[in-house]
């Protein structure tokens, strides 16, 4: 199963909250959280430590941010650029 945290539990300045337990996080193979900040929220060490597979929420932020781009300013986003710059402050 999947699983998908879209709400804010987790997010700084309550980063010790989570939205499941994670003895239920045994029953996900993957696990998103959307919180961007922290990129480690409990939720996504706890389901990597019950042996999910984790996606950070930094991906939907860069992946927004190069649909973003492309649409103000009509150019293909510089993808490896952002990347770089979002990996640096994170």
């Amino acid at each position: 199963m999947i699983l998908a945290n879209t709400t804010s539990v987790g997010m700084k300045p309550n980063t010790n909250a989570t939205p499941i337990s994670k003895k239920a996080l045994r029953h996900y193979s993957l696990v998103f959280d959307a919180i961007y900040t922290p990129k480690w929220t409990r939720l996504l060490q706890e389901a990597q430590e019950s042996g999910a597979k984790v996606v950070f929420g930094t991906e939907m932020f860069i992946n927004q941010a190069f649909v973003q781009f492309e649409r103000f300013t009509g150019l293909p986003a510089p993808k490896q650029q952002i990347r770089e710059t979002l990996a640096r402050n994170t």
